[in-house]
């Protein structure tokens, strides 16, 4: 009898548990390619938002970091297009920023919109390049991490516009990195070394990626054709190799035509040491070093032996404050934060093993800015490898906490909004502060100037932005003493206009009172005055140089400079007290008022505001104004002699004259003003106060014999 075999039940799968500490390492094809998608969103809504800047509110460059392209590359660029490449221009920078602007110009005639698109091309290249390498290097969640916080960064996002040359520099180096890194083969080699190469004719400190390159290849750090392991070391060598003479392909020709064609190895790199060391780290501003101390050092050996202990100690100040300073104002304290976490996950997951070539790279591109002060533009090229610790930190599965069956879900990606959404705010509220600090003076005084310019006029100002806008040739702003001296320069030189702002007045403070259009300088046709944004765009006519006759006037220079200073700083309660007191002064007590009245609106707690304002309301009658704010000073200070006499006189003018009597009593033989005490002495009289009359004219007699 044949007996019937009981089958064994399948095993039921094993389920994922409902809750994990970790997530999953494993990645599937299908996520990978969500997380692409994803990652190529996010660089094409980057792009989106900078044209948008293009297109709307960045109409001008700044004042600040944008000042280089109106002053030296749009005209290099321009120079480019008509043949001629000079290279004496480039002592601190390379000509390939220039070769780049003037390629564009061919096809985008307005040279600062043709920046602006660079820009963007090259910060929105540069986040694809990074996440392509990331996604190779480790995984799609790394890389699309790194890429949120690249394209998050305020700073980031304010240079993908700018008109300089830092997203140029950024995006070059950024494509080396993808070729070296992310690519296998002699080829990917080849060009990594040519276009590392057009980095460092763009930003000198570039010149790091010759040996971070050469290490990573020599120590096995990038990708190779035969995926079993890497090459020998005789291969390695051979593609060391191959990527240096890549390198110099470039190189080499250029220093040879530059050396044939009056250029020099003098880069002016040292100027950057010893302005950090001698200048800015004792409070002297760019143009004082310039005029004073730069002429001292011609190499970097003039540097160092002025006071060596000075420039290593600084050198090793700044090699640690570097570090803290990218994190608070680069990253800020909450992606810095989430990048040290990652740092240790990293160290534990294997993460950064395979990612150490980054590692040397941000070490050399430290390294290299360390001697020159901090700046977050120059520190925008660390900002990947900063990035990718704080990827790490999201994207790593460790301390996931996945919830779900089957794809979990991260709970640690909700953690992860905090730090991208403060990073978010942060770039609104940069982005909405460069804009605000645009000088759109500009575009009205360029308008007059197109309007009333002549073939070959010239225009002296600090900053070459009118000029270029309304495409008149600049002339610098000399470093004169006088009206005389800069009258004499303006007719040497066949200048026809003159441009004053806030930067020409900052840097050439003896003549801020030319901000003022009722200085009246002889020979200054006033042509366009702007405000709030104030700027005056002068004609210069035969008598300029000659002073006006308010110039012997003390009263009158101080009068026109602090008008002058106050459009630029209009908020300064000391300026506007200085300026309450000499209307007062002159008699102009309507805007002697008008100044007092202001500067107590800004701050109603400084003593000196409220003695100016009371000192004009006891001129103009207006006792009442007068005691409010005498004995606002004097409930602050009881011991402020000046504000109880003037309380008293203020009850005088109200008709309090028991008060004002009562006030006055305990200050008669301490007040130092002869006129308050010879008010004491009548009140006195008046009133019968016998006692008190006594005192006073005691004090006047010792007053008197003091004399």
């Amino acid at each position: 009898m044949k007996t019937r075999s009981r089958s064994k039940p399948a095993p039921k799968p094993l389920l994922a548990p409902a809750f994990s500490l970790n997530g999953s390492a494993e990645i599937s094809p299908a996520a990978s390619r969500r997380l692409t998608r994803i990652g190529l969103i996010v660089a094409a809504a980057f792009a989106c938002g900078l044209i948008f800047m293009v297109a709307g509110p960045h109409r001008i460059g700044d004042y600040m970091t944008e000042t280089d392209f109106y002053g030296d590359y749009a005209r290099g660029a321009r120079l480019i297009e008509h043949g001629r490449l000079l290279p004496s221009r480039y002592g601190v920078v390379g000509p390939g920023y220039e070769v780049a602007l003037g390629l564009a110009g061919f096809v985008i005639r307005d040279l600062f919109v043709a920046a602006e698109l660079i820009s963007v091309a090259a910060m929105t290249g540069a986040l694809l390049f990074w996440f392509f390498t990331l996604r190779r290097r480790a995984d799609p969640r790394i890389a699309l991490g790194a890429v949120i916080v690249m394209a998050f960064n305020a700073h980031y996002f304010h240079y993908g516009y700018a008109a300089t040359t830092d997203a140029l520099a950024v995006g070059l180096e950024a494509a080396a990195a993808y070729l070296l890194l992310a690519r296998a083969g002699a080829r990917a080699v080849t060009a990594a070394g040519v276009v590392a190469a057009f980095a460092f004719l763009t930003r000198y400190n570039a010149i790091v990626l010759l040996p971070a390159g050469l290490i990573a290849i020599l120590a096995g750090g990038t990708l190779v054709e035969d995926p079993a392991g890497a090459p020998p070391l005789a291969a390695r060598a051979r593609l060391a190799l191959r990527f240096g003479l890549a390198f110099f392909a470039p190189v080499v020709p250029w220093v040879l035509y530059s050396l044939a064609h009056g250029g020099s190895f003098s880069f002016q790199l040292h100027h950057n040491i010893a302005y950090e060391v001698f200048a800015r780290a004792k409070g002297i501003p760019w143009d004082t070093y310039q005029k004073e101390l730069q002429p001292q050092f011609k190499t970097l050996w003039d540097v160092i032996r002025r006071d060596p202990p000075a420039v290593f100690s600084r050198m090793g100040f700044n090699s640690y404050d570097h570090v803290r300073l990218d994190a608070e104002s680069l990253l800020g304290w909450p992606v810095a934060i989430t990048g040290i976490i990652g740092l240790a996950i990293g160290a534990r997951d294997g993460s950064l093993r395979r990612l150490w070539p980054l590692g040397l790279l941000w070490g050399f591109l430290f390294l290299a800015l360390v001697p020159t002060f901090h700046s977050v533009r120059y520190s925008l090229a660390l900002l990947p490898m900063y990035a990718v610790p704080a990827a790490i930190a999201i994207a790593s599965p460790r301390f996931a906490f996945a919830v779900g069956r089957g794809e979990r879900v991260w709970l640690k990606l909700a953690l992860a909004a905090i730090p991208f959404g403060l990073a978010f705010s942060q770039l609104l509220s940069v982005q909405k502060e460069v804009i605000g600090q645009l000088p759109v003076e500009v575009e009205d005084c360029a308008a007059t100037l197109r309007e009333l310019k002549r073939p070959g006029d010239r225009l002296i100002a600090r900053k070459w932005h009118v000029a270029f806008h309304a495409n008149v040739e600049a002339v610098a702003f000399p470093f004169a003493d006088s009206l005389a001296d800069l009258g004499a320069y303006a007719h040497r030189y066949g200048v026809r206009w003159l441009y004053m702002s806030w930067p020409e007045v900052e840097t050439r403070p003896q003549f801020y009172y030319l901000l003022d259009t009722t200085s009246r300088v002889p020979g200054l046709i006033t042509r366009r005055a702007t405000w709030p944004h104030p700027a005056v765009l002068y004609e210069i006519g035969p008598d300029f140089g000659r002073a006006p006759e308010w110039i012997h006037n003390d009263t009158l220079v101080a009068l026109h400079t602090l008008r002058a200073r106050l459009m630029v700083d209009g908020n300064n309660v000391h300026l506007l007290n200085a300026l309450s007191t000499l209307e007062r002064v002159r008699g102009r007590l309507g805007p002697a008022r008008s100044a007092a009245d202001r500067a107590v609106s800004l701050a109603p707690d400084d003593q000196e505001a409220q003695k100016t304002l009371a000192a004009v309301a006891i001129v103009q009658g207006d006792g009442a104004a007068a005691l409010d704010a005498f004995q606002r000073v004097a409930a602050a200070d009881p011991h402020d002699t000046e504000a109880q006499e003037g309380v008293g006189w203020a009850l005088m003018m109200l008709g309090r004259n028991a008060e004002a009597a009562a006030r006055w009593r305990p200050l008669i033989e301490t007040t130092t003003d002869p006129q308050t005490l010879l008010q004491m002495l009548k009140l006195y009289h008046a009133t019968g106060d016998r006692e008190a009359e006594q005192r006073a004219m005691a004090a006047m007699q010792r007053m008197s014999g003091a004399r």
